[in-house]
């Protein structure tokens, strides 16, 4: 397709910073490669710096480049990579600028850093002082790693921070037993790279000649230390630098980032040109208009096609799932006037707030034979309510009665300030004290019944299920869903494991290799959580449970501001992958795990369309 009058003059755009806020389905991908390849032909000297934030990304925007053979004897002045890569290769060649060596190596896991930090106190007098005050050791070294990390990414060194002696002490000790060892931490990766480059402008000179253009995609997706190592490459003098984003797709911002820095900060320090690009090539007309009165866009005049979107409210999630099963076979069956060519099941999606939503869908589909899959993270189980992650702890403490750090991020969810450490007493001992008198204390008869000789985890549960706090709806629900969870990998660990070699440290480690998960088929209807979804696109998406309480969550609406805002950019980032046609449903009904039924309302998504 041929570039717009707007896509051709960011793609000529040469000299100066630039911002574009490119909508989705905008074409800002091509936008940037197309860009690229402008600036590499037109420049006979000099290279491009392209950052992304994921190898997944990087391997693209790689890969589009290397499409076009037109372009392959310029090919070799396109550097594309992370940040992270960027930091690491920068820290690698010219770390010894600020002392370090060419061969550190990295400890990125938490034990690594946490046996340096012990052997800060062995080995100084002082701080082991300091330390033997401490009746719970393990918590007073959890709390100081957490602060030297709090420091690294505000790029405060041990001598300028505010926090008082002897953690200046301590967080200087702890990097000069990283450096002895010639090894870094992953926070180190950044700081390293900003010291380099605040402390050495030959080296920010030396880029600005090597790397005539900066190109940062996915903008949104920048956090502080991120923007302040990009700010410092570019020194006094450098602007020619250009970022890509869209700030409606900040979904990630528990990890720091902020659509602020591309949007706000971005534009007083380098005054950009900036564009919009807001004509949606991917999107029908309809889905589009939707997401921009999410938004609060203006509208899109550029369509080439009308598409569908539909808000339809069905009796209970039973009707809902069936629903959702009909049009799907119908559009297989017949098609659709805006997409072209059959429609198949790798061409449609289904997305919902959390994966319990999807259990009656995937329960008709599989009486259809309609085949689907579910994308699931790398970890055996994943508990959605804070109750049965305090269980799952629990457990852990009672199969390694010297697992401190379990046991520190059980006391840090039920806020506890006891004193108890694992070597004094057994792992049901300590839970007995840290449990007693919190909200948590039910499930220790559940836990009691774990150490009996024959593990019958089954029992556990029913005894868990019945003595459960009086939760209110939505926190009963994830509950249960929990239990239900736990409940099928008991189920496949019984069929694995014989009667008589069945142990509760086996079972977990079962559950830790993926041994106790349901098969993964990865063909099929899409099944995807708002935020898994995010960068993938479908000709069409449906979007299911969307009640007041589910989707936004309940714990957002709860919260208030920031975390209701993160919702509406999950569901903006939900309805946009769809590319032609988008239906959206909810239940009137539902039927909680215990037995009530619930009536619902609609999502204040969609309280503004007609409901069919």
């Amino acid at each position: 397709m041929k570039l717009s009058q707007k896509q051709q003059q960011i793609v000529n755009h040469k000299d100066g910073a630039l911002l574009v806020e490119a909508g989705p389905g905008s074409g800002k991908t091509r936008v940037l490669i197309e860009r690229i390849k402008s600036l590499l032909t037109s420049t006979k000297r000099g290279k491009v710096l392209a950052l992304t934030f994921s190898n997944l990304a990087a391997d693209e925007m790689k890969d589009r480049l290397a499409e076009d053979h037109f372009f392959e004897d310029q090919i070799e002045r396109a550097t594309v990579g992370t940040i992270h890569s960027f930091c690491l290769d920068l820290v690698q060649s010219r770390g010894n600028l600020i002392g370090l060596n060419s061969d550190m190596v990295l400890f990125e896991n938490e034990e690594d850093r946490r046996a340096v930090l012990k052997d800060v106190f062995i080995e100084n007098s002082q701080l082991k002082d300091f330390l033997a005050r401490y009746e719970d050791k393990s918590q007073i070294m959890q709390r100081i790693l957490q602060l030297i990390t709090d420091q690294k990414k505000k790029f405060v060194l041990p001598d300028d921070c505010a926090i008082n002696a002897p953690f200046p002490l301590i967080y200087s000790e702890y990097n000069q037993k990283l450096l002895d060892q010639n090894a870094m931490d992953f926070d180190d990766i950044l700081f390293f790279a900003y010291r380099v480059l605040t402390e050495n402008p030959s080296v920010v000179r030396m880029y600005n000649s090597l790397y005539r253009y900066i190109c940062i995609d996915e903008a949104q997706d920048l956090n502080f230390a991120q923007y302040q190592v990009v700010k410092a490459l570019c020194g006094e003098n450098f602007n020619n630098i250009m970022m890509v984003g869209d700030a409606n797709q900040s979904i990630y911002g528990f990890n720091g980032s902020d659509s602020e820095f591309m949007t706000k900060y971005f534009v007083t320090d380098f005054a950009p040109t900036i564009y919009k690009l807001n004509e949606n090539y991917r999107s029908a007309k309809r889905i589009v208009e939707f997401a921009n009165r999410l938004q609060h866009y203006d509208s899109v005049t550029n369509y080439v096609y009308d598409g569908e979107l539909a808000a339809i409210r069905l009796a209970d999630e039973e009707n809902e799932a069936k629903y959702i099963a009909d049009k799907i076979e119908q559009l297989m069956r017949d098609g659709h006037p805006d997409v072209e060519g059959s429609l198949t099941v790798d061409r449609i999606a289904v997305i919902a707030r959390n994966r319990y939503v999807f259990s009656h869908l995937e329960q008709e589909l599989a009486s259809r034979n309609i085949p689907f899959f579910f994308k699931k993270n790398s970890t055996g189980i994943e508990n959605e309510s804070d109750y049965m992650k305090i269980f799952d702890l629990a457990i852990r403490i009672l199969i390694n009665k010297k697992d401190y750090i379990h046991l520190t991020q059980l006391k840090k969810i039920i806020d506890s300030s006891k004193n108890m450490e694992l070597s004094e007493v057994s792992g049901m001992s300590v839970l007995q004290e840290v449990l007693i008198h919190t909200a948590y204390e039910n499930m220790l008869p559940a836990l009691e019944c774990l150490e009996k000789e024959t593990l019958n985890f089954g029992n556990a549960l029913s005894i868990l299920d019945t003595l459960l706090p009086d939760f209110d709806d939505d926190e009963r629900y994830l509950v249960a869903m929990d239990i239900q969870q736990w409940r099928k990998h008991w189920k496949k660990y019984c069929m694995l494991v014989p009667k008589e070699n069945r142990t509760l440290t086996s079972f977990r480690n079962q559950i830790s290799l993926g041994k106790t998960k349901e098969i993964e088929v990865n063909s099929g209807i899409s099944f995807l959580t708002a935020h898994m979804s995010k960068g993938l696109q479908f000709d069409v998406v449906f979007i299911m449970g969307l009640c007041e309480g589910t989707f936004p969550d309940y714990r957002a609406v709860k919260g208030g501001n920031t975390q209701l805002a993160q919702e509406m950019n999950n569901m903006y980032v939900a309805v946009t992958r769809a590319k032609r046609l988008c239906y959206m449903t909810y239940p009137a009904k539902k039927r909680m795990p215990w037995g009530d039924i619930k009536s619902q309302t609609s999502s204040r998504y969609i309280r503004d369309i007609v409901v069919l």
